[in-house]
């Protein structure tokens, strides 16, 4: 439960960021507004409002698995641990994510990464590096960059 918990933590610490020191404010983006459509990030360079679409659409627990498993690095062999963190859905309050982008999103070569602060109701703030490689044309989570950035408990297998 606690490795669980804080790899929820890490995923959804950065839901709907995107607004910060660079751009300035605007509305959060509503995860109940997400569609499937705003998890494929393909641009070279990502707005901070593409990266804030995605975000709000992969933790939408209306939308299903495929697609998430999709815009994840090696998906397919990441795709238990990605179901273990999803079910924290029905008992996390998920449309409570709150988050904000506190510093610039870096770029070098296929690798994008972006200091962040979150919160999600009834788990402490927190400011984190997230972490994408861009693989197939997509701006796709590296959850095991992301996991090993906040320690995360246990091994998570992410399959690479």
């Amino acid at each position: 439960m606690v490795r669980a918990s804080k790899f929820v933590l890490a995923c959804v610490a950065v839901a709907l960021f995107g607004m910060g020191a660079v751009a300035p404010a605007s509305a959060d983006v509503s995860l109940r507004d997400a569609k499937v459509g705003d998890l494929y990030v393909s641009a070279a360079e990502p707005s901070l409002d593409q990266l804030e679409r995605q975000f709000a659409a992969f933790w939408n627990p209306n939308i299903g698995i495929g697609p998430k498993v999709e815009v994840s690095y090696n998906g397919p062999s990441a795709r238990a641990e990605l179901e273990k963190v999803m079910q924290f859905s029905k008992t996390m309050d998920f449309f409570s994510l709150q988050g904000r982008a506190v510093g610039p999103v870096r770029i070098s070569g296929d690798s994008l990464s972006v200091t962040v602060h979150g919160v999600m109701a009834g788990i402490p703030a927190q400011t984190t590096n997230y972490h994408f490689l861009r693989d197939a044309g997509l701006w796709k989570f590296d959850w095991k960059r992301i996991c090993q950035e906040l320690q995360c408990s246990g091994n998570p297998d992410f399959g690479y």
